[in-house]
């Protein structure tokens, strides 16, 4: 679906929601009033961060809207000190809860050492990026990487130095500063100080002060510096190892299932290669995907095999194969246009699909029936198929566009709801083409002797129906005592019903809390707790 959102996020470490609402969230808010195409903004003020989401009108160019709310944000001259640079960006596609561009959720597990660990996830992240198929991978499942500097205790007392003043040394060091320029008759020379690194050895040389007799002081003199994990509380288990989750998305213009079959084959062989680490699939949409159209596939072969086995059984077999054909053709003619309208085999639209299915040959059956009532009574084959068809292409015809009429209201809707106009389009397409196959094609191949002749299964058929004529009564009061039964059987609840029926889960999620304040090494506990029950099973 056509993206019409974008987000504002501010980062303000050590703030509270209040800070972040009264320094930050009100001042964009502010900003944006004005900005045409805007329909709704909506803020969330956290600790530590401002989210803030512009929602634009159907329709809008969220380009536009993007420029638009970057040069608002960008006017905003007084954040707090401690503010980062607000991250402006707009949404890629809607749809699905925010799902519709993620194709799977994969896992890295293995050694407990979580540098090693790292190390192994960029370069399994480098390999996929490197393939054709994968474009985009979010690597989720251990804090980022910072210079952490730890100041000891001894070293600070002795030179009388406080965490404030070693901080402002740090960040007035370790910068990138313009110098202007410098212009000579012949060229222009810009000076820049290029002194920002994120090397531990390069930081530790910051000198931090000069003793009176020329000795420098510098920062690897009173504190530790190396590159560690931040001390934020995130840790990712699979099968009682560490890991590492791989997050694969897609853009519009990529297939779901080539890069969900790219995961597979990677994860296949890199699991051949390693014995230290290995990898796993832990969900896919493409599963999902590959299950509704088996889905479809199923409901399209037993339709065909009833429409075959019954019109085969009361009229004629060759007859029951061309009705039979306008499944395919219906489906067929579907997804040609398709191509035209910009469908994909998606979930909603397979949904419309498999809807249709179950009523395309019904426009098919009525007219085989009557073009056969038409031959019975001593008609040519092409006399049969003319006057057949034309005496029910009206009620037909209207059968079929109440129903177009009624799927055809989808196709106008808008916001969260627009993905439907996918399934009515598919749902409209296969009718309107089953009726070209119902009036054109079918009454052409029916007007042929040879295809309406009737199957001997038929006289079979009729001596059937002449011994139960015969015992009409028996027949007709034993379906209907079946039918008081089941009625008295539903009253005394030995029948039960329910509104949608209760489906198993395959999978058990437990949530649990503490109160704010409590270290995560009793939630980690916990944690562990619930995993050996899970063993005990």
């Amino acid at each position: 679906m056509n993206p019409n959102r974008v987000y504002i996020n501010v980062s303000y470490p050590g703030a509270s929601p209040k800070e972040i609402e009264e320094g930050i969230t009100t001042k964009i808010e502010e900003s944006l009033n004005g900005i045409q195409g805007v329909k709704e903004i909506t803020s969330k003020s956290s600790e530590n961060i401002s989210s803030i989401t512009v929602t634009g009108v159907e329709g809008i160019d969220v380009d536009k809207m993007l420029q638009d709310v970057k040069n608002a944000v960008d006017g905003i001259s007084q954040f707090p000190s401690g503010a980062e640079k607000p991250l402006v960006f707009a949404q890629t596609s809607r749809g699905m809860g925010g799902l519709s561009n993620v194709v799977g959720f994969y896992s890295l597990y293995g050694p407990d050492d979580l540098w090693e660990l790292k190390k192994m996830a960029e370069k399994v992240e480098q390999d996929l990026l490197a393939s054709k198929e994968i474009s985009q991978i979010d690597v989720v499942g251990y804090p980022p990487v910072i210079i952490a500097v730890d100041i000891r205790e001894n070293d600070l007392l002795k030179y009388g130095l406080s965490f404030n003043y070693i901080s402002n040394i740090i960040k007035a060091s370790n910068i990138d500063l313009s110098g202007g320029s410098v212009k000579t008759a012949d060229e222009e020379i810009i000076i820049r100080s290029m002194n920002r690194s994120t090397n531990p050895e390069i930081v530790k040389e910051i000198v931090i002060f000069a003793q009176p007799n020329g000795d420098l002081i510098k920062l690897k003199d009173i504190a530790d510096v190396n590159l560690d994990f931040s001390e934020i509380p995130l840790k990712n288990y699979v099968n009682g190892k560490r890991g590492v989750s791989f997050i694969v998305k897609k853009t519009t213009d990529e297939d779901l299932d080539k890069i969900a079959s790219e995961m597979t084959n990677y994860i296949s062989a890199f699991n051949n290669k390693q014995d230290t680490f290995q990898m796993r699939s832990l969900f896919q949409f493409a599963d999902l995907l590959d299950q509704r159209i088996d889905t479809l596939s199923y409901n399209l072969v037993i339709g065909l095999f009833l429409v075959c086995f019954v019109l085969g059984l009361f009229l004629s077999l060759r007859l029951s194969l061309w009705v039979a054909f306008g499944i395919p053709f219906s489906f067929i003619g579907m997804l040609s246009f398709g191509i035209l309208y910009g469908m994909t085999i998606n979930m909603i639209s397979l949904f419309g699909m498999i809807l249709v299915v179950g009523i395309l040959v019904d426009d098919g059956i009525v007219i085989a029936e009557n073009i056969y009532a038409h031959f019975e009574r001593g008609k040519s084959p092409m006399r049969a198929a003319l006057d057949g068809t034309t005496e029910v292409m009206n009620a037909v015809f209207t059968s079929v566009l109440t129903t177009v009429f009624a799927f055809s209201t989808l196709l106008f809707v808008g916001g969260e709801m627009e993905m439907m106009q996918e399934m009515a389009f598919s749902v409209i397409a296969c009718l309107l083409f089953s009726l070209v196959e119902a009036f054109l094609i079918l009454p052409s191949h029916l007007a042929s002797k040879k295809i309406l002749n009737p199957h001997k299964s038929r006289e079979g058929y009729g001596r059937l129906l002449e011994k139960i004529l015969k015992k009409h009564r028996l027949h007709v009061w034993g379906p209907m005592g079946f039918i008081g039964l089941v009625v008295l059987l539903f009253n005394f609840g030995l029948i039960r019903w329910t509104f949608f029926p209760s489906i198993p889960f395959d999978s058990i999620l437990v949530e649990f809390t503490y109160q704010p304040g409590e270290r995560e090494t009793r939630t980690e506990n916990f944690l562990w707790y619930c995993d050996s029950i899970v063993d005990e099973y």
